[in-house]
């Protein structure tokens, strides 16, 4: 188990310092607590593989103020081998916020010894395809899985057996449940609200934008670090046309052409999407995934043991 409690640091406040002491480097996105896990197991990673062993991810949950990761340690010198691969490095947008990720490794199909290989290129052009907007890189992150869902699932039917014994059983619940839904091979995600904010258009309903991307052929789900989290496996260039569609239903008020999503919208959609309801969708469930704030004010507290400093009256 290790715990960070630096989310200044690790979310993007301090860039310099998060590379000088995780060695990657934080793009601030609304996925950042997220990206806290994968650079956190990506130091972990960096660390295990100079002594022939390699990290397998149980279970890595933000909450509260503060990221906490579980993995098993495994020691095989023909698998660390293979770490490069669950590497990547982060490209964002500065304009419209798309990112894309590329793995620092790669393997060689004609080579049958799966070694891997250097990666080429970045695969993003200079500027955004979308927006026409410069990329900012980011990592490297860990790109595997950081949940073992199976395992989440076991713990939770365990726990819901038992919940009478488990005084934060709500919470522990809240959180098992989430983590058993990610997608587990969707890096990072992306934010409904954001979405439409650059775009400046009206949301549409989180069950309506799940069904437009599994009617799409692509898979979709929430998220524990965020409540509006959309973690997909389609690609930018899909969410974006699929935004495009829901602007053409629900149009918006002119906006001068060197915005971001006024470049997005002056281009035509290649997909046509479908907003109705998919098999499969979201649905209604009995099991809450996130909880209110246990008290009035809920935030960081100060640091332990450092005293109050109460100013006198007249300088009040």
């Amino acid at each position: 188990m290790c715990s960070a409690t630096d989310m200044a640091v690790l979310a993007g406040g301090n860039a310099e310092v998060c590379f000088s002491k995780y060695g990657s480097y934080p793009v601030r996105g609304k996925y950042r607590h997220e990206m806290a896990l994968r650079i956190l197991l990506a130091c972990i990673e960096s660390h295990a593989i100079r002594h022939k062993r390699y990290i397998v991810p149980v279970i890595s949950v933000h909450m509260d103020f503060y990221i906490r990761v579980f993995v098993r340690i495994f020691t095989s010198a023909s698998t660390v081998k293979s770490s490069p691969l669950k590497f990547s490095h982060v490209y964002q947008c500065v304009g419209c916020n798309s990112f894309h990720l590329q793995n620092v490794g790669r393997i060689n199909s004609k080579d049958k010894r799966n070694i891997p290989l250097p990666n080429f290129c970045p695969t993003v052009p200079q500027e955004c395809s979308e927006c026409g907007g410069k990329f900012v890189m980011g990592g490297p992150i860990w790109s595997d899985p950081i949940h073992d869902r199976d395992w989440a699932a076991s713990i939770l039917s365990n726990i819901r057996a038992t919940s009478g014994l488990y005084q934060a059983y709500a919470k522990i619940s809240a959180i098992l449940t989430s983590v058993s839904e990610e997608l587990p091979n969707a890096p990072l995600f992306v934010s409904l609200h954001s979405i439409c904010a650059t775009l400046k258009c009206t949301n549409p309903t989180m069950v309506m934008f799940h069904s437009a991307i599994r009617n799409a052929g692509y898979q979709i789900s929430g998220s524990h670090a965020d409540p509006l989290a959309l973690k997909t496996d389609a690609p930018m260039s899909v969410i974006w046309d699929i935004m495009r569609c829901w602007v053409k239903l629900h149009p918006v008020k002119s906006q001068p052409e060197n915005l971001p999503g006024s470049r997005i919208l002056s281009q035509e959609p290649q997909l046509q999407a479908s907003f109705s309801q998919a098999t499969g969708g979201l649905v209604a469930r009995k099991s809450p995934r996130f909880l209110p704030n246990p008290e009035k004010h809920w935030g960081p507290k100060m640091k332990a043991g450092r005293p109050l400093k109460i100013l006198p009256i007249d300088k009040l």
